[in-house]
């Protein structure tokens, strides 16, 4: 069976025991051990230069931890890394996941869906219909751009809510959403914590943010402390 965690294991779909890296000047972050619940929002709370967004990335299966253990949808990681990568997906990673300005929203949820097609299925031409079937549980009630939008028409938020909703195609099981701090305006910040709270309904969502958030009643807090050098 391709599904991980097929059998529908109970326990938590993220689990990481004393799990760190360290790089050519130090340790990134860690050791870290901590669990996290299928279907619910983590936000790991931690001050800048704590390793979070590589922290993310190993939790997706991008990026190799040095020690440590790690059990993710119920497989271990780096051991099964590549059928883990398979139900994860990320999005807001400066120069991982950025998009062309000169694009427009329908050459951008064209190329996503090419990608999650099989080889032998041709996919058409997005219109309007297509952009607001795989932006709606991401938008929520924010209006959704046009097919013809061009990104750099699109405000910062509804950047990310793009990019977001173009990782969600995949239906993967984990999502990771770096740094909450990318969106300047702290009642847009707020607004996209909300969607990303609805959006643990699909998918366990993670996230990290620098700066404590509001209550929120669908927000696992994982407070880091600076990475021991």
């Amino acid at each position: 069976m391709d599904d991980a965690r097929g059998d529908d294991t109970a326990g938590p779909i993220i689990s990481v025991n004393e799990l760190s890296l360290r790089g050519e000047r130090g340790t990134v972050y860690g050791p870290h051990t901590f669990d996290i619940e299928d279907r619910s929002l983590a936000v790991i709370q931690s001050p800048p230069g704590t390793g979070r967004t590589s922290l993310l990335l190993t939790l997706t299966a991008r990026m190799r931890p040095s020690s440590g253990s790690a059990t993710i949808l119920g497989l271990p990681y780096p051991k099964r890394g590549h059928r883990i990568r398979k139900h994860t997906a990320i999005a807001g990673f400066h120069t991982i996941d950025d998009l062309d300005d000169s694009l427009t929203v329908r050459d951008v949820l064209r190329e996503r869906a090419t990608w999650n097609a099989p080889w032998y299925r041709p996919v058409g031409r997005p219109g309007d219909a297509d952009v607001e079937q795989a932006c709606a549980p991401v938008f929520g009630e924010r209006p959704i751009p046009t097919a013809k939008t061009v990104l750099w028409d699109l405000s910062q938020l509804d950047r990310l809510l793009l990019k977001i909703s173009l990782s969600m195609m995949g239906s993967p099981r984990i999502l990771a959403v770096d740094d909450l701090g990318q969106i300047e305006d702290s009642t847009e910040r707020g607004f996209l914590v909300e969607r990303l709270a609805a959006l643990s309904e699909l998918a366990t969502v993670l996230t990290t943010s620098a700066d404590p958030l509001a209550d929120h009643p669908a927000v696992l807090r994982l407070e880091l402390a600076a990475s021991r050098h």
